[in-house]
């Protein structure tokens, strides 16, 4: 009777124990996460940050010449890189944050540049969560972008009267038609900054995921130890 209850005790003191060790490993396992996390999170802040500056300051930079500004491409290729929400906010806060430096200032046209450039980050972020997608998707991008830029430019020119030629629905074919060099110069000199981009890509993460593969349990000493890594994929 002692011996059976002396072994019913063992056990389920071992049980207890291999509890203890299942909620120490699930902390170990929840704090090294966090942590990676955290510093992941900064990691891309940082990177986020030298990208906008890198456009802004070349936008501010080029403003001599006519329509050659990086803005969209670095946008595009910060989308997807980071994501659609850092695209988004690249290709909008470069505008806003450069015409405090450049000729024109600020004005109502920021708005139409800062949305102009944000829809083709926030694109580059979409196309970024396919693993196929890499330069050719970025080229494509930076060229579908600009397009959609400038006809927001155009639209929004023509119905504020910006210029010498009016305003209103009547003068638009004039807007497009006036502005087709710059357009053309935009969008080529947008597939230039397409193709420096293109080393960024390999920055670029499908998947960023932990997982432990190495386990190691001591019952003995109560003692727990892992090993967490990167997931291949």
């Amino acid at each position: 009777m002692a011996r059976a209850t002396s072994k019913t005790a063992k056990t389920v003191q071992k049980t207890a124990r291999k509890e203890v060790l299942k909620e120490s490993l699930g902390k170990e396992i929840a704090k090294a996460w966090r942590k990676e996390k955290v510093r992941k999170e900064l990691k891309s802040l940082a990177f986020f940050l030298a990208m906008l500056g890198l456009a802004t300051f070349g936008r501010v930079a080029l403003q001599g010449i006519p329509s050659v500004e990086p803005i969209i491409p670095i946008a595009i290729a910060m989308g997807m890189i980071l994501g659609i929400r850092e695209g988004f906010l690249l290709g909008g806060s470069a505008y806003v944050i450069s015409n405090f430096f450049i000729w024109g200032f600020q004005g109502p046209w920021t708005i139409f540049q800062a949305l102009g450039a944000a829809v083709p980050g926030a694109f580059g972020g979409i196309f970024g969560k396919y693993s196929k997608a890499g330069f050719k998707t970025l080229m494509i991008l930076s060229i579908v972008g600009t397009m959609f830029f400038e006809v927001v430019m155009n639209i929004s020119g023509a119905f504020m009267g910006i210029g010498l030629i009016g305003f209103g629905l009547l003068t638009l074919p004039l807007y497009f038609m006036t502005s087709l060099p710059f357009s053309l110069a935009h969008i080529g000199s947008n597939t230039v900054f397409a193709l420096m981009c293109k080393p960024l890509l390999k920055l670029r993460r499908v998947k960023d995921e932990f997982k432990v593969i190495s386990v190691r349990r001591s019952d003995g000493v109560t003692r727990t130890d892992f090993r967490m890594f990167k997931s291949d994929n």
